[in-house]
């Protein structure tokens, strides 16, 4: 008689079986999830402190050659006869007020190594640079970025010099950064509750000071790999604490931008995914297969929200660095015309005082009336020039908001002369009427400026689109509303804006253009910088007939 299993038996096999069988495909499932979501986050996190220490040690980089290229402008600018003249005080003054926040104290330099010109708080006008580290690596390179060091102030602070060779000899303009500005710059948020960024030179030395400790010019005892390559990424323990760092050059390799943020922070994600593994293998069963997956494709959805996110914001910042090297095109080329215009202004000095000569000895009067008369109008329109350069350098740097009175009967007219040229080469008949009732309003003069241009190439082209060469009709007015705000109005009779966009036409990247012909974020700046100043910026368009543009700001008075 064969041995009969006992009902004990059997349903303790069917319910190991029920356990052990799911059990398998769940743990398997489990484990190849949790690895495959570890490797994805642990990569995800690495590659954003790359991400942050390349945008960041960019800025810093930008910011540097921004203020290098400022300082060099202020000095090209400056005429060879009057570099030791008394008012260059004021005219340094005047530099450093245009700096923004961005200079501490600034300096003009003479040849024999002493300030000819200081502005700042400190006591230096007397010093003696010419055996100083900077002064002789600015004389050897054209200008130098220092390392933050003590000098004559016996505090801690870095410069930037930039010379000037007049006749054999060098003048040199040299500014300091300000700390405060600097600092917050390389410490700006955006690297969760642990992450810090600092700069040490090629001897560890803090340039910036650390928010996890580390002063100014003190030694970071850390040893770092060697920075072989552009950027590197690398973990480490700082004392207790396990950090993931990264490391990028700059400053022409004689800075490296650090970047850390501890472990357990950068791989947050990775710990959650742990315990949720857990979690779901002691619910047991099919529930907790309906559960994993669940939560496998919650956890695939949050990755791509991540990686679209990312996506998005890369693509945001290619359009601003792009947007920024217009800004230092332009100011690059502004400064390339005001060397020949410099070279025009001696010439133009030399005619004269040739003129002078020759009226003196008894030339023919009438042609010496001409000739003068040609003169005046080459000094007028030099000086025009020379005026619609400085514009393009204000409008090329990115100053904090200066918000004063403004009259917009001076202020628009100027405005509109930096683009009438170029409506009246494309056949456009353009005007420009300004109300003497309008009232004055509270601005920052660059930004209103950087919405009136943006509006007026924005009816040019629209004009252009529709007339070509001929027929094109742009109106700018300005003049005082019902409630005693100032109005201003483009208006054009371009190709127009058709209702569906006319919804779109202030959201960012949002353009009518076709592709490369636009980056879609005139308008939604120009609106966000009319909203910032408490104003309202409308649009009435109807396609194929043209366009208006109304800004509307409220009066000093209002």
């Amino acid at each position: 008689m064969d041995k009969q299993t006992s009902p004990c038996g059997i349903h303790r096999l069917l319910l190991i079986s029920m356990i052990f069988i799911p059990a398998i495909p769940l743990l398997i499932s489990a484990a190849i999830g949790f690895y495959s979501f570890a490797g994805a986050s642990k990569r995800f996190a690495v590659s954003s402190i790359r991400q942050a220490a390349v945008d960041r040690a960019k800025l810093i980089d930008e910011f540097l050659h921004e203020r290098r290229s400022d300082l060099e402008s202020f000095l090209a600018l400056v005429p060879e006869q009057e570099l030791d003249s008394p008012a260059m005080k004021g005219e340094v003054a005047d530099w450093l007020r245009t700096g923004g926040q961005a200079f501490q104290d600034m300096g003009l330099i003479s040849p024999d190594g002493r300030h000819a010109a200081y502005v700042g708080p400190f006591e230096l006008a007397d010093n003696d640079y010419r055996d100083t580290d900077w002064y002789r690596e600015t004389l050897a390179q054209g200008y130098y970025v220092s390392d933050v060091y003590l000098g004559y102030r016996n505090a801690p602070h870095f410069v930037i010099a930039v010379g000037r060779r007049v006749g054999g000899r060098v003048w040199m303009l040299r500014a300091t950064i300000n700390p405060t500005v600097f600092g917050n710059m390389v410490n700006a948020p955006g690297l969760g509750d642990t992450g810090e960024a600092y700069i040490l030179n090629r001897d560890n030395l803090f340039q910036t000071a650390r928010r996890s400790g580390g002063a100014l010019l003190a030694r970071d005892e850390y040893t770092y790999p060697p920075q072989d390559e552009q950027l590197v990424t690398f973990t480490g323990s700082d004392g207790d604490e396990d950090y993931l760092f990264a490391s990028a050059r700059m400053n022409d390799g004689k800075w490296r931008l650090i970047v850390r943020q501890k472990e357990g922070e950068a791989f947050h994600t990775v710990v959650m995914a742990g315990y949720t593994v857990i979690l779901v293998l002691l619910c047991g069963g099919a529930v907790i297969i309906v559960l994993a997956l669940v939560v496998s494709r919650r956890l695939s959805e949050t990755l791509q929200g991540h990686a679209e996110a990312v996506s998005k914001l890369e693509s945001q910042l290619l359009q601003a660095a792009r947007l920024a090297e217009l800004g230092e095109m332009a100011a690059g080329f502004a400064h390339e015309i005001n060397n020949p215009l410099q070279i025009m202004k001696t010439d133009l000095a030399l005619l004269e005082l040739t003129l002078k000569d020759v009226t003196d000895s008894g030339g023919n009067p009438e042609a010496c009336a001409e000739l003068q008369e040609i003169a005046d109008q080459f000094q007028v329109q030099i000086g025009r020039c020379a005026a619609i350069t400085r514009e393009i350098l204000r409008f090329g740097r990115r100053d904090a908001p200066q918000i004063q009175e403004m009259d917009l009967s001076e202020f628009l007219p100027k405005v509109f002369g930096m683009v009438q040229n170029k409506a009246q080469v494309n056949g456009i008949r353009v005007s420009c009427e300004v109300d003497p009732s309008v009232p004055p309003i509270l601005a920052d003069p660059g930004q209103l400026q950087q919405v009136m241009i943006n509006l007026m190439n924005n009816a040019i082209h629209a004009v252009v689109d529709r007339h070509g060469s001929d027929g094109g009709v742009i109106d700018v007015a300005a003049g005082s509303d019902e409630r005693g705000w100032a109005r201003i109005t483009v208006s054009d009779n371009g190709c127009g804006i058709n209702q569906e966009s006319l919804a779109k036409i202030f959201m960012p990247f949002f353009t009518t253009k076709a592709p490369g012909q636009g980056t879609g974020l005139g308008l939604s700046v120009c609106h966000s910088i009319v909203d910032s100043l408490g104003g309202e910026l409308t649009v009435d368009s109807t396609k194929g007939e043209g366009t208006i543009f109304t800004v509307r700001i409220p009066g000093k008075g209002a």
